[in-house]
């Protein structure tokens, strides 16, 4: 086997739209990491889901944060009180926070009846993978290296590449399997990016250069789409490698 890295971080979305949860560990399942982007915010006026990258009054959202707790999804917005996904108060949070009804809901599954629920964003792979050397390699490209931070592309794991790999590394590895211990991880395809990646959230500037950046010189995107074949648990500082075959 090849070397590739160490995975560095491992991060999950409970609510689709805001802002994740980084692990110390993690189960990878078919369909990912399990309570990834179960739940989602929709429009109480239209019954729309939220898109940020799609309309200006979904940007502020990132700002927001959410993570899995003992019952379940909850949100917050200062990291002091957090509310169940769900409940009334998550739903008032939302709509202050947005200036507009909103409410937070699960997502049904994708391609079927979603009575009772919000339709999902989009069909979505089992994970996103993210590498050290693609994050160099963009920021070496930017005006503002330090505006390249993996909260703008939302992977699931970012994997710290050995000094062999550089530039965006992971797009030549697409149809190939990386292994981490017993699990095995089919890289399926370059994540095609959208304006999500320009978003300010925290300490991160509106940056549409990110974007404009990517779509010149990503080679087709920024991180790769992957399909769990071999289940396992994983750790940060697990070592990745490049299966062959």
């Amino acid at each position: 086997m090849t070397p590739f890295g160490l995975v560095s971080q491992i991060w999950r979305y409970p609510v689709s739209s805001l802002g994740g949860e980084r692990l110390d560990e993690a189960e990878l399942v078919p369909g990912g990491i399990p309570d990834d982007r179960v739940w989602g915010v929709v429009d109480r006026r239209d019954d729309t889901v939220a898109a940020p990258e799609k309309r200006r009054h979904w940007r502020p959202l990132p700002n927001l944060l959410a993570r899995l707790g003992d019952g379940g999804p909850e949100i917050t917005r200062d990291k002091d009180a957090w509310l169940a996904a769900g409940s009334t108060a998550a739903d008032d949070l939302v709509s202050t926070f947005l200036e507009f009804p909103a409410a937070v809901r699960p997502h049904g599954p994708f391609g079927s009846d979603t009575s009772g629920r919000i339709a999902p964003r989009y069909q979505r792979a089992d994970l996103h993978i993210l590498t050290t050397a693609s994050m160099r390699a963009l920021a070496e490209l930017l005006p503002d290296p330090s505006q390249v931070d993996p909260r703008r592309f939302r992977p699931n794991l970012v994997v710290e590449t050995d000094p062999a790999w550089t530039g965006f590394a992971e797009h030549r590895i697409v149809g190939k399997t990386l292994a981490i211990g017993d699990v095995r991880i089919l890289v399926s395809e370059p994540c095609e990016r959208c304006s999500f990646t320009a978003l300010a959230q925290g300490d991160l500037a509106f940056e549409p250069a990110v974007l404009q950046t990517i779509a010149r010189h990503g080679e087709g995107g920024f991180g790769v789409l992957c399909q769990i074949v071999q289940p396992g648990h994983i750790r940060q500082g697990d070592g990745v490698t490049l299966a062959e075959g």
